[in-house]
């Protein structure tokens, strides 16, 4: 799990220019912004949004994510940091690609917004022993009888369609 997240300011301004515009650009800028808040709430990168289909062997670590009609969002893992170093239309991140293949494009001199990344709780502490009890044997001798004519009473509608 990544415990730090990196923002290049250029994915700031473009997601910002992205939002001006109309229809694709705008919703793919929404999708943007979601999977960049999942990223800083703690979710797992190949849960935070879809991932395009196709793995690029261009940079190691890198995960692209699909933000549809055509857009990308790129980033990449580095020990427990991950960066997001790139957002726009498929033809521009192939681009920015093949300009930063076989290089490592986070170590860079520009100074990146960061985030402490929330972390979140494990499932088993969730689901403590004290919210299912067991039950006592002393509870369950106190319950009085209940007769068949009680019971075929409150569940009768059960009893009714059976015999149907």
């Amino acid at each position: 799990m990544h415990q730090t997240l990196y923002i290049h300011p250029k994915v700031e301004k473009n997601l910002e220019q992205m939002k001006a515009k109309e229809n694709a650009p705008k919703f793919a800028a929404k999708r943007a912004e979601t999977i960049i808040g999942a990223l800083r709430n703690g979710a797992a990168i190949t849960r935070a949004g879809r991932l395009s289909k196709t793995k690029d062997a261009r940079i190691r670590q890198l995960f692209k994510y699909d933000l549809g009609n055509g857009f990308r969002l790129i980033s990449l893992k580095d020990k427990s940091a991950l960066f997001i170093l790139f957002v726009g239309s498929h033809d521009r991140c192939d681009t920015w690609l093949d300009t930063y293949s076989n290089k490592k494009p986070h170590h860079t001199e520009v100074p990146m917004t960061s985030y402490v990344v929330a972390k979140k709780r494990p499932a088993e502490k969730i689901f403590q022993k004290s919210y299912f009890p067991k039950p006592d044997a002393d509870l369950c001798d106190m319950l009085p009888d209940i007769s068949q004519k009680e019971l075929r009473k409150v569940f009768s509608g059960l009893v009714n369609n059976a015999e149907a």
